[in-house]
């Protein structure tokens, strides 16, 4: 696990059921996805503007609200869309996406997190 000081990171922070957490703390599910509505396009356009040569970017869980919720922390191997077509249409690269509703994916338009390797955030 790579271990990173937080203010050399543009965090962004996702709080997450317990199904879903889980499934990516054992490696089962290796992206996160986000409706596209414009609460989300603006979150996401903030997030990436923070993010430079010297600021990497990184999702951190966090498994429900509660104050003392664990959490976890991976890189961030891009933003993408994908339409809701069906067959899915993806917008950056159609050929290799694939669709997965047991990860929780939606059939409208919506953003998929790609992740990366665990990090460790102090």
């Amino acid at each position: 696990m790579y271990k990173l000081k937080r203010d050399k990171c543009a965090v962004l922070s996702l709080v997450l059921t317990g199904k879903w957490y889980d499934m990516i703390a054992h490696g089962g599910k290796r992206e996160e996805y986000r409706l596209n509505t414009k609460y989300w396009r603006t979150r996401f356009y903030n997030w990436d503007s923070r993010t430079t040569a010297e600021r990497h970017p990184v999702v951190e869980f966090r498994r429900g609200y509660a104050r003392d919720a664990p959490r976890m922390s991976y890189w961030c191997m891009g933003l993408e869309t994908a339409t809701g077509m069906k067959p899915y249409a993806y917008v950056d690269n159609p050929s290799c996406k694939h669709h997965h509703p047991e990860w929780g994916e939606p059939d409208e338009p919506h953003f998929f997190i790609k992740l990366g390797g665990r990090v460790e955030l102090f």
